[in-house]
């Protein structure tokens, strides 16, 4: 689509007032950073595609439909991205908290949600891979992670995932997404279902709307049979489940655990206040306080202690991450 063209223009806007006639409320611009095309250029990000986006959120406000962005590229370019659209996906977050519990080192997570947009979606997995490029340097400009710190991330998940996402990522298996690593998240923390309900903790104090995916709810390993079928990277974390593997799943300690996390995150109010975080080595505090109402989660990494404090009116109380998968 020629988005500059009348012609391309008029086909963007039938296509969002039908959304609007048919009561569509949100819409995801999916790979939104290459929609323009200039030669000589990469055609990716330039000046006229900020101006593109812009136009066409401003466009689907007007019908009354929000817009949600897709971009992975560099950290300040999603916040220059957050100012124009009503929500993007914070995808700077999941390598972030890989990076923290590999080196026992929250410093870099807490710069980034000291700055990071609030209109966001959360994510740690998606049905794609888990993006470097989001959080690295750019065309000499540094990145929130430098380029050891980088090596060492995707290092560390080969190591964890027993080679099994070198298999599924950057050349091999068909790969387009070389800033990729394809790897569940559950395999990139070594199956480890304590650090992945940290990880998962982490995420919903992130300021944000946490999405989850199945195959992360779920604590899914890598799917090496579907990858050796199709060769195709992000096959690994894309398993087909029939209804009897769900229910055995769902029985598991970690998803067990991972839907009481959920609940509590639906039902308390602190969510909806003020944000701080504050982070030491190994120590992280991420905290909300929303009037007479606050949570607060603590982690210590180097203690494998995680505890949530709930300050409530009514109902003012203790949840450790360790007896949620025990008691599980």
């Amino acid at each position: 689509i020629d988005v500059t063209s009348n012609i391309g223009q008029d086909y963007l806007l039938r296509i969002l007032k039908t959304f609007a006639e048919n009561n569509i409320k949100i819409i995801r611009l999916d790979a939104a950073g290459y929609a323009i095309k200039k030669a000589g250029t990469s055609c990716f990000m330039l000046d006229e595609t900020f101006e593109f986006i812009d136009g066409l959120s401003k466009l689907a406000n007007k019908l009354g439909i929000e817009t949600l962005v897709e971009i992975h590229s560099y950290y300040q370019t999603q916040i220059e991205i957050a100012k124009r659209v009503d929500q993007v996906y914070d995808f700077a977050l999941p390598p972030l908290i890989l990076h923290s519990i590999f080196s026992q080192d929250f410093s870099a997570l807490a710069n980034w949600l000291t700055i990071s947009p609030r209109n966001c979606i959360t994510v740690l997995d998606t049905h794609d891979g888990i993006g470097i490029i989001d959080v690295g340097p750019m065309n000499g400009k540094q990145g929130l992670l430098d380029e050891n710190e980088i090596d060492n991330l995707v290092e560390q998940i080969h190591l964890n995932s027993a080679g099994e996402s070198k298999q599924a990522t950057g050349a091999a298996a068909s790969n387009v997404d070389l800033y990729q690593v394809n790897c569940t998240y559950y395999d990139a923390l070594g199956q480890n279902d304590f650090d992945y309900l940290i990880a998962r903790a982490i995420q919903f104090f992130s300021p944000g709307t946490p999405q989850v995916y199945y195959a992360g709810l779920l604590a899914e390993q890598n799917d090496i049979g579907l990858l050796s079928k199709t060769n195709i990277g992000r096959d690994i974390n894309r398993p087909y489940l029939d209804s009897a593997h769900v229910k055995q799943a769902l029985e598991k300690p970690f998803t067990r655990a991972m839907i009481e996390l959920i609940k509590f995150r639906n039902s308390c109010d602190a969510f909806n206040g003020d944000f701080t975080i504050i982070s030491e080595g190994s120590t992280l505090k991420m905290s909300w306080k929303n009037n007479d109402r606050s949570t607060r989660l603590m982690v210590d990494l180097a203690a494998s202690n995680a505890l949530i404090e709930v300050n409530e009116p009514s109902n003012s109380r203790i949840i450790s991450l360790n007896s949620l998968l025990n008691e599980a």
